[in-house]
């Protein structure tokens, strides 16, 4: 009551929500998280341009990995606000409630690094976009990353309240480092509640309800815990507790089952032609390119009886008329959209071709020369597989040494057999 007899009006939020939105520690935590991420993006581009699988896999470990803890800090360095000013006398005689001013500091500063993170994912998908087949960054993942730095803005808010610690954030910092971290290196069940962990796995898209039990499980504890600090009735924290509760046991049992085949990644995609040369369907636009590269190798093989029919970049193979080929993924032969090193590239599927999967050590089969003849005949395939200076082994030597018309024949005996362990019927140089 004011001293004329009438009831005090709490202030409203909205001017000094907006306040907290333009000063203090919020726009620098949001550009603090949009630079961590940018430049650990930056750092990694041939790892990651051209294929939003690999650019949202990188994104995701930065932004639980480096920007989670680092924003659980600042958010702990901005609850304790108050411990270091010595202003809780004070604002204990406000009429504003305590949750109300707890959510006023706390909000922008969590709107801010999911700003932060939204101008990085804006940017790696300018970035990928011109040279990727097609699709985008899966929205149920760019909104369980976004719900994860929210909840931890609000978690470590918490954090400080509580802790009048000044070194506080730095230990909060590492410490959610570590129990972000450590569960990727574990077996249990239990590291699916882990955000850190949980991103779809190659060639799979997220079931629907991925996105709403990873935010309701996250945000759950996030939202409990500051509940518990700010809020008169302290037991209204066990409702988001217990929206967190519900939801553990049915990531943890379903595990893997979250995550469910790409069509478009089992899909095969095949260029016209004989041999066939067949791709993920995310990676059809890059078939004229995978062709062109392995042009020298088929036209070698051209009517040879036994040779390839497919070449396809998946396994298992089915069956001895097909070859694997490695997937043209940034990091390895793609960079922004462009297939690099076409000879290496050549070498590597004459090697994997002409390679025994035999339960024998390989090194058997050196006692009637199988292993220089497999050897050999990869090299004559990709002649990058020969290191500049190497001297020529006998065994390729008389290989080009044959008329075309014999080493047609010679290879078309040798293609027969190239899956085979029973090393009597493998001819040798």
């Amino acid at each position: 009551m004011t001293l004329t007899g009438t009831p005090a009006r709490r202030k409203a939020p909205g001017p000094a929500l907006r306040a907290e939105a333009r000063r203090g520690i919020g726009p620098w935590t949001g550009l603090s998280t949009a630079l961590t991420l940018g430049v650990t993006m930056a750092a990694k581009a041939d790892a990651w341009q051209g294929d939003w699988t690999e650019t949202q896999g990188l994104l995701h470990s930065g932004a639980t990995l480096l920007a989670g803890p680092l924003v659980a800090a600042a958010a702990c360095w901005q609850g304790a606000r108050d411990h270091r000013r010595s202003t809780d006398e004070l604002w204990r005689s406000t009429p504003r409630a305590r949750w109300q001013r707890m959510a006023v500091a706390a909000l922008p500063l969590a709107l801010w690094a999911v700003a932060g993170y939204v101008v990085a994912l804006a940017g790696s998908s300018a970035a990928t976009w011109p040279y990727a087949g097609g699709g985008g960054p899966l929205p149920s993942l760019v909104v369980v990353d976004a719900a994860f730095l929210a909840a931890v803005a609000l978690l470590g808010f918490a954090v400080g309240v509580l802790c009048r610690w000044r070194l506080a954030a730095p230990v909060l910092a590492a410490l959610m480092y570590l129990v972000l971290g450590v569960p990727n290196y574990a077996e249990s069940s239990t590291q699916y509640l882990d955000p850190a962990v949980n991103i779809a796995p190659e060639d799979s898209l997220p079931v629907w309800w991925f996105a709403p039990a990873m935010v309701a499980w996250t945000c759950g504890l996030a939202a409990a815990a500051l509940t518990a600090v700010a809020a008169r009735r302290r037991l209204a924290a066990l409702v988001p507790l217990a929206v967190a509760a519900a939801v553990a046991p049915l990531i943890v049992s379903t595990g893997d089952g979250m995550f469910r085949d790409d069509p478009a990644a089992q899909h095969l995609a095949c260029a016209e032609g004989s041999p066939q040369i067949c791709l993920s369907g995310r990676q059809e636009h890059l078939l004229p390119q995978v062709a062109e590269a392995l042009s020298g190798l088929t036209g070698r093989l051209e009517g040879v009886p036994g040779a390839p029919k497919r070449y396809v970049a998946r396994l298992p193979l089915h069956g001895p008329d097909e070859a694997w080929i490695p997937p043209p993924n940034p990091g390895w032969y793609l960079l922004r959209g462009r297939l690099r090193d076409t000879e290496d590239y050549a070498w590597q599927v004459a090697a994997n071709m002409t390679a025994r999967d035999c339960s024998r050590h390989y090194e058997d089969a050196d006692g009637r020369g199988v292993g220089a003849t497999d050897g050999a005949v990869g090299t004559w395939l990709a002649p990058a597989g020969l290191a500049p200076g190497t001297e020529k082994s006998p065994e390729l030597r008389r290989l080009e040494a044959m008329p075309n018309a014999e080493r047609r024949a010679w290879l078309g005996r040798y293609m027969t057999t190239r899956t085979s362990c029973a090393y009597s019927e493998v001819p040798v140089l």
